[in-house]
């Protein structure tokens, strides 16, 4: 993908990353800004995300860390699902990926993290314009 067409991606927009190591949140967050994120807000939880629902309207995409068996961020990624907002899902955890794998609704990105994986996920995830969550499960 070309980097003039990188920076243009999010368009200043918000960004909400939600991960439990900040340090990994501020490399998510610098890679977002060269897809041209404007403001980040973070969560170190999906409980703390959920406490920023009031924001989610401006929210342009969600970063979110998953892990097997980890039903609050999965529920937090339906419920912005739900809100329209689009989701990139990032993991550790090979089985996450392999389960989500024909989710083009739901893109995933195996840590750490490439910043080309990632800005080909966000691109696929706001390109998909209605979000399926009837049928998530893990």
């Amino acid at each position: 993908m070309a980097k003039r067409l990188r920076k243009h991606m999010l368009n200043g927009r918000t960004a909400l990353i939600v991960e439990e190591e900040f340090l990994i949140a501020l490399d998510v967050q610098r890679m977002l800004e060269t897809l041209g994120v404007g403001q980040t807000l973070f969560a170190r939880t999906p409980a703390e995300a959920e406490q920023l629902r009031a924001r989610w309207p401006e929210i342009a995409i969600a970063i979110i860390e998953a892990r097997m068996g980890d039903a609050l961020s999965l529920q937090l990624a339906q419920s912005l699902a739900a809100a329209r907002v689009p989701t990139v899902l990032t993991t550790s955890d090979l089985d996450v990926q392999r389960d989500f794998a024909d989710r083009p609704d739901l893109p995933i990105v195996v840590k750490p993290v490439p910043e080309d994986a990632l800005a080909e996920a966000v691109r696929q995830a706001l390109a998909v314009s209605t979000p399926r969550t009837s049928d998530w499960s893990w």
